[in-house]
């Protein structure tokens, strides 16, 4: 069959679409020509958008996966077949993997944490941290105020739940969300699975786009603690902003140091909706600077953390 229509061209490049049924079941499965496509990043954004624009379920289909590969798909919960020995469907209640698939997973040994959480899940964390906090949300209300399908938030819903998290329930016929912990409880407990919300940073010319951004960093630490302000200014954005996409300006340049400049943090997650005070988010301003060896650094982030109002 033909690539959905809402698709971009570099997204249907390489790839061959079939629909597909089992159990009663249809299901839109996607092969690969090209096995430089099989990065994580790459298939939970191919995915994602598939889903929002496909009425039907979607899967991957893949000649051969390694077991990390594999274990990848697993954890961000992207339904999968490979060749004849491994089934990975979810919607259909299916999965199988010839020999060494056991249904109930192994339990963890003494000191040993489930994996960091995926960006989008850890976005999704804070918006129940700070949003819903101590309340209960539906899961389809929580994916309308968040811009994101259903299946989206099932997915993000279970990385948190398996790490405790999260609390799901039934009220009639909604699933309802809510966390397990609350303020600072909530964040020690989560802090494992959070990672650093920076994906690269550039720097640039000021600019008035510059400065409708959320400050970051120091620039942002500075303006809860005692701080100094640093002398460059810092800000975030997320990866589709306009500043992102620039290639920022060469140190090395001839006279670059006798303008002002500004750096940008380019985040894996907009940063803008969790915004607050002009700043980024406490927790991601925490894990952000976490490995700082600025001793004054890390003596501020304590502050923050000891001054905050969960």
């Amino acid at each position: 069959m033909d690539a959905p229509k809402k698709l971009p061209f570099y997204m249907t490049q390489g790839k061959a679409f079939h629909e597909t049924k089992v159990l009663d079941q249809r299901f839109l499965l996607i092969s690969f020509v090209d096995k430089s496509e099989l990065r994580k990043d790459a298939l939970i954004k191919l995915f994602d958008k598939l889903e929002s624009t496909s009425s039907i379920p979607v899967a991957f289909a893949f000649e051969t996966l390694s077991d990390f590969q594999r274990k990848n798909l697993i954890e961000a919960n992207i339904p999968f077949v490979a060749a004849s020995s491994i089934f990975y469907l979810p919607f259909l209640g299916i999965a199988y993997r010839k020999r060494k698939y056991t249904a109930s997973p192994k339990p963890l040994e003494d000191g040993e944490v489930l994996p960091k959480l995926t960006s989008a899940a850890q976005a999704f964390f804070l918006f129940m941290m700070y949003k819903v906090k101590d309340s209960q949300i539906s899961k389809s209300e929580a994916a309308r105020k968040n811009g994101l399908t259903p299946m989206s938030v099932s997915r993000y819903c279970k990385e948190l739940s398996d790490r405790g998290l999260i609390q799901e329930f039934k009220v009639g016929n909604t699933v309802q969300i809510r966390c397990s912990e609350s303020g600072r409880a909530l964040f020690d407990k989560a802090l494992p699975y959070l990672d650093s919300p920076v994906k690269k940073e550039i720097i640039l010319l000021p600019s008035k786009a510059f400065d409708k951004l959320p400050k970051a960093r120091e620039s942002a630490l500075s303006q809860v603690t005692m701080l100094a302000p640093p002398k460059t200014e810092v800000a975030a954005c997320g990866p589709h902003a306009a500043l992102a996409k620039g290639k920022g300006i060469d140190k090395e340049s001839d006279g670059f140091f006798n303008d002002n400049y500004v750096e940008l943090q380019v985040w894996k997650y907009d940063p803008q909706p969790l915004m607050r005070n002009n700043r980024i988010d406490t927790v991601s301003l925490y894990m952000s600077l976490k490995d700082s060896p600025n001793e004054r650094v890390q003596a501020s982030l304590k502050e923050m953390l000891d001054k905050e109002q969960w």
